[in-house]
C-alpha cells in the first residue's frame, strides 16, 4: 500500500473536491483520482461514489471506515519506517528525564562505561511526559521514565524499578514552613509554582486536588526545577516536587503530605509493546534495572 494514497484519500475525504486535493498535493487531478482506484482495489469495494448530477463526491460507509483507520494505519508504517532504520545504526536511542539522569541514573554510568555501552547512547533529554510520546512514536527505543502511577498502557511494556515520594515545599518565611506535614485540603488558597507539562508532576497534582476537591491556583509554570525552588525560596508560592530532588542548601523547606492517595514518582525502565531490542540494547536494559531506586 502507498502511503501517500491514503495521504489523498483522508484530504479527499476532509474536503470532498478532487480538484483541492490535487492543489493542496500539487499533483494532477487523475494522479488523486488514480490513487483512490488503488485503494478501492486493495480494498475490494467502493470508497468513493462521484454524484455528477447534484457535482458531489460522496464517501461510502467503507470509505468512512478507512478514514477512521488511516491514521493510525499511516503511523504503524512510520513506526515500522523507524524500527527497521534504527537497525543500520549502533546508537542506543535513550531518553533520560532530567530529574531521574540526575538523582538515579549516576549509579551505573562507571559500568556501562566499562562495558562500552556509554558510548553509544544517543540521549533524548525531556520530561517523562514527553519521552513517552517519543518511544510510543519510535523516536527513541528505551526510557527511564517516571509517572504518577505505575504504567499500565497497552502500546508499552514497563518494569517497575520503584517508587518515591512527593512533597510540598515552601520557603521558611512561609507559615506552612512551621509545620510537618499538610493536607491538600487546606491548600485551597495556596499559591502554586508548578513544572510544566512534560514532567508528571502536574498530573500528580491534579490528582491530589480532584482528590481534596480543591483547585489553588498556579501562579507561573516552568520547565527548571532549580527555577521552581529559587522561587519558592523568595517566598512567591509554593510547589509539589519529588522528595529526592530538594537538597539542604536549597533554602527551602519540604513538608509531607498527609493525603492517603497512592501517587508517588513511579520509576520505570520502559520500552514499546513488541519491540525486539537489539543485543546491546538488552544489554544495556540489563543494566538500566539494576538501579536502585
Amino acid at each position: 500500500m502507498n502511503t501517500r494514497d491514503l495521504d489523498y484519500f483522508r484530504a479527499l475525504v476532509d474536503c470532498q473536491n478532487y480538484t483541492m486535493v490535487a492543489k493542496q498535493f500539487a499533483v494532477s487531478q487523475p494522479a488523486v483520482t488514480q490513487a483512490i482506484h488503488r485503494l478501492e482495489k486493495e480494498f475490494a469495494v467502493k470508497l468513493v461514489i462521484q454524484d455528477r448530477r447534484h457535482q458531489q463526491t460522496n464517501i461510502t460507509r467503507a470509505g468512512q471506515l478507512l478514514y477512521k483507520n488511516a491514521r493510525q494505519i499511516q503511523a504503524s508504517l512510520q513506526l515500522a519506517h523507524r524500527e527497521i532504520q534504527s537497525t543500520l545504526q549502533t546508537d542506543i536511542r535513550f531518553g533520560l528525564p532530567p530529574i531521574i539522569g540526575t538523582l538515579y541514573f549516576p549509579q551505573i554510568a562507571e559500568k556501562l562505561l566499562q562495558n562500552g555501552l556509554l558510548q553509544q547512547l544517543k540521549i533524548t533529554e525531556t520530561g517523562s511526559d514527553e519521552l513517552l510520546r517519543k518511544l510510543v512514536h519510535g523516536e527513541i527505543n528505551i526510557a527511564l521514565l517516571g509517572s504518577y502511577l505505575p504504567f499500565d498502557l497497552p502500546t508499552v511494556r514497563a518494569v517497575h524499578l520503584g517508587a518515591r515520594p512527593f512533597s510540598i515545599i515552601a520557603s521558611p518565611q512561609n507559615s506552612l514552613a512551621k509545620q510537618a506535614a499538610v493536607s491538600f485540603k487546606n491548600l485551597g488558597q495556596a499559591q502554586f509554582i508548578g513544572l510544566d507539562g512534560k514532567y508528571v508532576h502536574p498530573q500528580a497534582f491534579r490528582a491530589y486536588c480532584d482528590f481534596a476537591g480543591v483547585h489553588p491556583e498556579v501562579i507561573y509554570r516552568t520547565p527548571d526545577i532549580s527555577w521552581v525552588k529559587a522561587l519558592v525560596k523568595a517566598n512567591l508560592g509554593i510547589s509539589l516536587l519529588v522528595r529526592d530532588v530538594v537538597k539542604a542548601d536549597d533554602g527551602v523547606v519540604c513538608l509531607e503530605i498527609k493525603d492517603q492517595l497512592p501517587v508517588s514518582f513511579n520509576i520505570s525502565v520502559v520500552t514499546r509493546a513488541g519491540y525486539l531490542p537489539t543485543t546491546d540494547e538488552q544489554r544495556f536494559i540489563d543494566q538500566l534495572l539494576k538501579m536502585k531506586i
